[in-house]
């Protein structure tokens, strides 16, 4: 077991941070996906131990507020019987992914993400705010968010490995972006990256291999409230809804599950 963080760290499941309406818990949902179960037990948990509201992050995070002091190991207990949070808590705060919303099965962007998911044991520590974003759409979906780590589509349709901060990347083969992945993370704890706290901040020259000037592809439009080849998208007024409306959303249409956009 472990306690409520201060304020101004990055929180998770298993470390809440003390904020002005209770502590705050983090849920990163898997591929920033949630199943039905999945929805109306967030919804519930967050009824029963919160306050009820729950807010989209700009990482497609969920953050389940107003959690009393007595009641977060039984939100946390919640949340892994739910498969939301991951038992190790390492683990947990090792995954900080950020995936385009509108990936397919077996496409590119499953792949990776999906392929990382089960390797984040081979990553050094990092600080806290760091993560990695997959963004192998046709078009990149995720080229104004924040992720340090990254595999983008190139303008010619091929993958890159992208060190944010950098305009272009470095061509990586088929099958092998998890690697490249993993080595620029040990590169940078390496390399004194903590010190900096994010890689767009870190000057120390990349090393050779992760250097290049392959730009990423242009920016796709961002997905917009309406009918979408994936169902449906909500725009949610300041990312945040209540529980009861979520949870009678989702009890109302014959959704399977629902996605997070950042």
């Amino acid at each position: 077991m472990t306690g409520p963080m201060v304020r101004g760290w990055c929180p998770d499941a298993w470390h809440p941070m003390i904020a002005g309406d209770g502590l705050l818990m983090r849920v990163k949902p898997r591929l920033g996906r949630l199943t039905r179960a999945q929805v109306l037990g967030l919804c519930d948990a967050a009824i029963a131990h919160g306050n009820a509201l729950i807010d989209i992050t700009a990482r497609a995070n969920l953050q389940l507020r107003g959690v009393r002091d007595t009641g977060w190991q039984a939100l946390l207990d919640r949340l892994l019987t739910l498969d939301l949070v991951d038992g190790d808590p390492v683990i947990e705060q090792r995954r900080n992914i950020l995936v385009a919303p509108d990936w397919r099965v077996g496409d590119d962007s499953h792949r990776i993400a999906g392929a990382l998911l089960t390797r984040l044991d081979e990553l050094p520590d990092l600080p806290g705010k760091m993560g990695f974003v997959i963004d192998a759409g046709r078009a990149c979906a995720l080229h104004g968010e924040v992720g340090d780590f990254r595999i983008e589509r190139d303008e010619k349709g091929g993958l890159i490995l992208r060190a944010d901060g950098h305009p272009g990347g470095v061509a990586v083969v088929a099958g092998q972006e998890v690697d490249a992945l993993i080595a620029l993370a040990h590169w940078f704890s390496a390399s004194g990256g903590a010190e900096a706290g994010r890689m767009a901040r870190h000057t120390v020259a990349l090393p050779e291999w992760a250097c290049g000037d392959i730009l990423p592809a242009p920016s796709a439009a961002r997905i917009a409230p309406g009918i979408h080849d994936l169902g449906w998208a909500y725009g949610l007024p300041f990312g945040r809804i209540e529980a009861p409306i979520l949870a009678g959303v989702m009890e109302g249409s014959s959704a399977g599950g629902v996605r997070i956009s950042p």
